[in-house]
């Protein structure tokens, strides 16, 4: 039996760490709304199709870069009717490659830290990166059906 497995990732973006003073920063940004892994056998690691993450018209103040971060809202994949085992966030990782402007960094979703996705080279204009998501085996304790996780990305604009 099939499990079908998702996690949405909401497009709540803290963009600025630091005051803008004599001029606005602004990013035209494109992120993955949601992921979904299908699950055919539950003692092996699942991968979801790739994703893209893009920006255009970047203008930061002189010298700052942009760093893309993800976080699990919550610890645990929500369960559907509440019924067999959770899964942890930390159960979902991913790769990265074809960065253009800057460094895609590989990781592991965390609900307690944001975990960098993307650096940007300095005062940058545009870039991308494919982005690999996997879900490593859930084991057998979990029940068929659609398991969801709510992730938030944060975008910065920081001075080096």
């Amino acid at each position: 039996m099939k499990k079908f497995i998702c996690f949405i990732i909401l497009g709540i973006m803290l963009f600025s760490a630091f005051p803008i003073s004599a001029r606005e920063e602004t990013v035209d940004i494109t992120l993955p709304a949601n992921v979904s892994f299908e699950v055919v056998d539950v003692n092996e690691d699942t991968d979801a199709d790739s994703v893209n993450l893009s920006y255009i018209n970047a203008r930061l103040r002189m010298s700052n870069y942009l760093a893309i971060s993800i976080k699990a809202n919550t610890a645990n994949f929500a369960r559907p009717a509440n019924a067999g085992e959770s899964i942890a966030a930390s159960s979902v990782s991913w790769t990265t490659s074809n960065a253009q402007g800057g460094s895609g960094v590989n990781g592991t979703l965390s609900s307690v830290i944001y975990n960098l996705v993307y650096e940007s080279t300095s005062y940058p204009e545009d870039g991308s990166l494919l982005i690999n998501f996997k879900l490593a085996a859930p084991g057998s304790g979990i029940r068929a059906g659609e398991h969801t996780l709510i992730c938030t990305w944060k975008i910065e604009s920081l001075t080096p």
